[in-house]
């Protein structure tokens, strides 16, 4: 199973999990934080590789994989692609 975690960084530093996103037969489910997780099904991420397009769980690996690059800041980031063992892919 590929999932990808998605983090927060608190005031002190520290990183802690607001959802994880896992990849399903029938597309992407992000549990954790509700209104988070909520706003990636309703509003989806930019394709960086398409201009003007965005990706939803509907859309499955491709979505997981763009995860990455839509949160790279200092506050919000999400882990590379993992398999149910924990390892990047």
């Amino acid at each position: 199973m590929k999932f990808v975690e998605i983090y927060r960084t608190q005031e002190d530093g520290s990183q802690r999990t607001i959802a994880t996103c896992t990849l399903t037969p029938h597309g992407v489910i992000c549990a954790g934080e509700e209104p988070f997780a909520d706003n990636l099904a309703a509003e989806g991420i930019p394709d960086h590789s398409e201009q003007g397009k965005m990706l939803f769980p509907s859309d499955g690996i491709r979505f997981l994989e763009a995860l990455e690059d839509a949160f790279r800041s200092g506050y919000l980031m999400a882990s590379e692609l993992q398999e149910k063992d924990g390892t990047p892919i």
